[in-house]
């Protein structure tokens, strides 16, 4: 799931690259680099790769280009009694050859790193270079044969300064290479490629072709675009936003080759392929915080807009007027795959499915259900949820189920995602980019969407009448987004705990475990969610005068069950913490250490609703403990490997 980029122009190199890599930091923060290929100053009818990289997140990379501009080594004698006069001229001396530099620079690559193989160091960190310094690698991916591979280099005399998976590529790329070729030719990175097992997008220099980018793709993302004087190269299209009109999507066991301003491409048999421009659409290029401190905190504040979005789409466009009784009727069972969160949306949609259309569905995790030998087929219809669309375990599955016959539907925030194109129906989520490791308004898209799929096929089914559209944007208007003065005590409180609970039915038992998850993700609490009629079965021996136990209640029906289950947690000494949209007695409300007062919605809807006031509570209790909610340790926003 690391972000890489490539460019092919003029300009200054090193800003180009990270400034593009700033749109793909989601990918992974644990350390950043870049690569350009300069003309050698000691001998200037050679190249060289210079190579930048640190561990740490993109900002450290940037400072370290700063600084290391400011004063070119080997060019000056620092002395500490320089007058002013002389300092401005060395000043404009720097600058003068820094320019010349960038003129020098014709291409590079850049990386930002969520650490697989090998821990987040700048030794690990990307890019990469051969043996012989004549290659220059950044990857995303995993490359499953890695240590059989490296056993055969080191047998060729190669050696090796990290410990990723990737570094065995670079050298490949050098044993592969004839060194009396003299022009730019992809045969070295598809041979290099023939022995890979696993994954990969990759992106290579070589310093004997300054004007050249190598390119390859297999179950990682990439794309490239190109305008009249530039190449660009990205593991995600927002990076050509303001660049290019369209772009061009690299497909599984596919070959680049950049040079200059000419793109050609190839596939494993070394053949030329012809390819068809996408047009850049769809692509939400909103960035900023605007007056907001994290993104995260943005995006919640952002649900009721994105709850809007959703009804104008729907309501302008046919995306639901495939789902009528004859398309219904051609199934036999319905799967719902998802991972982390948006399998918490499918555990949703399965039960609207049931509840309001009467359908038998079910919901897996993506990385067990591709394991399971699943009994699925051409009366299988599988619904695959993902926000980025490129969750590598979801596509997988996808794979898997357009083999065996399975009607596809894939729910995505990214309408080009590898998974929008994969799927044979897609249905968007509308939520506009979300940067935030942790999800908050896309998980409420993705919750809506579903809600919008089970009541028109309760109508369709049913002869029911949900006016859902009308139902989710009266929604919209009715969710209340805390502040930082509903919680203030309790934030504090829970900021100090290492543990924390949460019980629900039905619903409430599924937005529990979306709860737990999102104060897990960004306060690092160890947090778990129980249904509530489960207590006896272990949960209750984990209990005490410490424990702090969330209790979700917005079913009339399954009240007084919820509320029981919470007792019995309080006989043995837990603290209570009460959320529901309806109104307690006053001698009830005692038994209560805090109440958390919901919106009053429709019941079927609460999940949507009920699951904002966690997404605040754990976004404070992130700030309490002096966190940073947008990038939670180990983990990234698009999980591209498996």
């Amino acid at each position: 799931m690391c972000g890489i980029v490539g460019y092919i122009g003029s300009g200054k190199q090193e800003k180009i690259l990270v400034d593009m890599l700033k749109h793909l930091d989601y990918r992974g923060y644990d350390s950043a680099g870049i690569a350009v290929i300069k003309q050698n100053q000691q001998n200037s009818l050679t190249c060289k790769i210079d190579v930048t990289k640190t561990k740490g997140k993109l900002n450290s990379l940037e400072q370290l280009l700063k600084n290391s501009n400011k004063i070119p080594k080997n060019k000056f004698l620092v002395k500490d009694d320089f007058n002013t006069e002389e300092l401005q001229k060395q000043i404009e001396t720097i600058n003068e050859l820094n320019e010349a530099d960038d003129v020098n620079s014709t291409c590079g690559i850049g990386h930002t790193r969520w650490a697989t193989h090998g821990e987040a160091t700048t030794q690990n960190a990307h890019p990469h270079l051969s043996n012989n310094n004549e290659w220059a690698i950044v990857h995303n991916g995993i490359i499953e044969n890695f240590q059989e591979l490296k056993e055969e280099l080191i047998n060729n005399k190669f050696t090796f300064k990290s410990k990723t998976d990737s570094e065995i590529v670079v050298n490949l790329l050098q044993l592969n290479t004839d060194q009396d070729n003299k022009l730019p030719t992809i045969t070295p990175l598809i041979e290099t490629c023939k022995k890979l097992k696993g994954s990969y997008a990759l992106a290579a220099l070589n310093k004997n072709f300054k004007n050249t980018l190598f390119l390859a793709r297999k179950k990682s993302p990439l794309y490239v675009a190109k305008s009249k004087k530039t190449i660009v190269v990205a593991s995600d299209p927002i990076c050509f936003a303001g660049k290019t009109k369209e772009y061009y999507s690299l497909n599984d066991n596919e070959f680049c080759l950049c040079t200059g301003n000419k793109i050609e491409f190839y596939n494993l048999k070394n053949e030329v392929i012809e390819k068809t421009a996408e047009k850049l659409e769809n692509l939400n290029q909103t960035k900023t915080k605007t007056s907001y401190k994290h993104f995260m905190q943005k995006e919640i504040n952002e649900i009721p807009d994105v709850l809007k979005n959703i009804v104008k789409r729907y309501s302008t466009n046919n995306y639901l007027d495939i789902l009528d009784k004859v398309f219904i009727k051609k199934f036999n069972k319905v799967v719902l795959i998802g991972c982390g969160t948006a399998y918490h949306a499918g555990l949703i949609g399965a039960r609207y499915l049931q509840d309001l259309a009467r359908i038998d569905a079910s919901t897996s995790v993506a990385s067990e259900f591709r394991y399971a030998n699943p009994i699925i087929d051409n009366k299988t219809l599988v619904i695959l949820v993902s926000q980025s669309g490129e969750t590598a375990d979801t596509i997988a599955v996808c794979e898997e189920a357009n083999k065996k016959g399975c009607t596809t539907l894939a729910l995505t925030n990214v309408e080009y995602s590898t998974l929008a194109k994969l799927a044979k129906i897609t249905m968007p989520l509308c939520a506009g980019t979300e940067i935030a490791v942790a999800s908050t308004k896309a998980y409420v898209a993705q919750v809506a969407v579903l809600y919008l799929i089970a009541s028109k096929l309760s109508n369709e089914l049913l002869n029911k009448n949900i006016n859902f559209l009308e139902n989710l944007q009266k929604l919209s208007d009715q969710i209340i987004i805390p502040t930082k003065q509903d919680f203030i005590t309790l934030v504090d409180e829970i900021s100090k705990k290492q543990t924390a609970f949460f019980i629900g039915r039905d619903y409430d038992y599924i937005t529990c475990e979306e709860a737990s998850l999102k104060l897990k993700e960004i306060t690092y609490i160890n947090s778990n969610a129980y249904p509530a009629g489960e207590l006896k079965h272990g949960f209750l021996a984990l209990i005490d005068e410490s424990s702090y136990l969330f209790v979700i209640a917005t079913k009339r029906d399954l009240l007084e069950k919820t509320l029981n289950g919470a007792y019995e947690a309080k006989a043995r000494g837990a603290n209570l913490i009460f959320a529901s949209q309806f109104e307690l007695e006053n001698e009830v409300k005692k038994d209560f250490k805090h109440i958390l007062q919901l919106p009053k919605v429709d019941e079927n809807l609460a999940p949507l609703s009920s699951i904002v006031a966690f997404q605040v509570l754990a976004y404070l209790v992130c700030l309490k403990r002096k966190l940073n909610p947008d990038k939670p340790r180990n983990l990234a926003k698009s999980v591209t490997v498996e």
